[in-house]
């Protein structure tokens, strides 16, 4: 019995390491993921009014998403209610909350994603969605 038992947590860990996955990447190691990434959060600081989300490839083929508020957001902060991975869709939910210091000019965050299925979504917890950023650095 014991060892069908352990048998079955093996599974089960393996079974959740299969899932793909999600991170926040914290500013302060900004250049761990690629050189862009440091350029474009540097952008957003010059070029204040730019909202929306952008993607980058990281390291094997993994993925960074920048999600940015703007300057009539600056006193928020964002995290990540949720990611929901999906054959038909990748759905990244986040919301917003009140920033103890306003120190970033359009405040931003860095989520890394194991991988993009399908359509591509980023939303708030309201359901309103995020465009993607034509805005080259």
């Amino acid at each position: 019995m014991r060892f069908k038992c352990v048998w079955l947590f093996v599974i089960m860990l393996l079974l959740a390491g299969c899932q793909p996955s999600y991170w926040v990447l914290e500013k302060d190691r900004i250049g761990e993921g690629s050189p862009d990434l440091e350029i474009y959060a540097n952008y957003l600081q010059m070029h204040e009014d730019v909202k929306g989300y952008q993607i980058f490839t990281i390291s094997e083929g993994k993925k960074m998403v920048v999600v940015s508020l703007g300057r009539r957001e600056k006193d928020k902060k964002l995290e990540v209610s949720g990611v929901k991975f999906s054959p038909k869709e990748t759905i990244v939910t986040v919301k917003r909350k009140p920033a103890p210091t306003a120190n970033e000019k359009n405040p931003y965050i860095l989520i890394g994603l194991d991988k993009i299925e399908g359509e591509f979504i980023v939303q708030d917890e309201s359901g309103d969605r995020f465009e993607e950023t034509d805005d080259q650095q």
